[in-house]
């Protein structure tokens, strides 16, 4: 008989789609319920809408754990679980309850959400140490095609925050000084746009910047024609982004403003090159050598589930 797992998590592009699927490739039978709740900014301002989304969300999700035998409850980040839910699986003793976490600590502090788990790992080396909870960076699914051609030398596609837009003009100014080929595409929705323009008075002008999402399908489209993916970190997290191990799993390059990446096993300076976002350079003999390859294999999806479930 098949183990059962309820799955939690967030609609988040298609990565709740991955997880589950790498459940059911890996012999369980899963149930997936989709925290939506938090999908809409505008909902978080209406309290009392979210409070009572919240509590019908939650006896949603105790009545599949009341009506079904699971043998695991498994969260992907659980920002919409209250103390209603949580110790209503104090009575759940034969349940294996484990929280994951790709959000960091100062993002979102979900401590209060730890005593209740049997289980806790989280994405960032850094709340792993100092929580002593379980590190397991996020994952990878293949997606490349050793058919296409890489026409982009640079590559960024990816939501605004913080000081992305000018270290993406920093870059591109050094690439094609460089005579590197970029593409850069940086999202906001139009409303919040309006709101940093016009009420936090930010400078907003640039041609990387769009108001429409590009699909998940164009956007591999996009990553397999590149021969080196950017990420820009937020500053105040130190956890390795989907974006890293998506970029490494699929044999890129990557440029990284994050430095905990050197702490890795599998870190290659050949294959990435950490910057400096204060003091940015890029050296063309990185983009000449390309007879290096690097192995995160236990990262990719079917590998990470079994991690996760360890």
């Amino acid at each position: 008989m098949k183990n059962k797992v309820l799955l939690i998590a967030p609609s988040y592009f298609n990565y709740h789609e991955i997880i589950s699927a790498a459940f059911h490739s890996n012999g369980y039978d899963v149930q997936l319920v989709i925290d939506e709740i938090f999908i809409s900014p505008l909902t978080i301002l209406l309290k009392k809408q979210l409070n009572r989304k919240k509590v019908s969300y939650q006896k949603t999700l105790l009545k599949k754990l009341n009506g079904g035998e699971f043998d695991y409850l498994v969260v992907i980040g659980g920002r919409s679980l209250d103390k209603m839910f949580l110790e209503s699986l104090n009575n759940k003793e034969k349940l294996i309850k484990i929280l994951y976490q790709w959000d960091s600590i100062s993002n979102f502090d979900y401590r209060y959400l730890i005593p209740y788990f049997d289980q806790v790992k989280t994405f960032d080396s850094k709340d792993a140490f100092e929580l002593n909870l379980q590190y397991l960076p996020l994952f990878f699914k293949m997606t490349t095609s050793k058919y296409v051609s890489e026409d982009i030398d640079l590559l960024f596609i990816g939501i605004w925050h913080s000081d992305r837009l000018n270290i993406l003009h920093e870059i591109a100014s050094l690439a094609v000084s460089q005579g590197l080929k970029v593409f850069f595409k940086v999202y906001y929705p139009w409303y919040m746009y309006l709101y940093l323009v016009y009420i936090k008075k930010q400078i907003m002008r640039s041609e990387f910047f769009t108001f429409k999402k590009i699909p998940i399908e164009i956007t591999n489209q996009f990553y397999q024609r590149a021969k080196c993916i950017i990420d820009i970190n937020h500053p105040n997290q130190t956890g390795l982004t989907m974006r890293t191990i998506e970029t490494l799993g699929n044999g890129k390059r990557l440029i990284t403003t994050n430095h905990h990446i050197k702490n890795e096993s599998f870190y290659n300076e050949k294959m990435i090159l950490v910057i400096d976002r204060t003091n940015i350079q890029i050296p063309v003999e990185f983009f000449l050598d390309h007879n290096h390859t690097l192995n995160i294999d236990e990262l990719e999806i079917s590998n990470w589930i079994k991690k996760l479930l360890a």
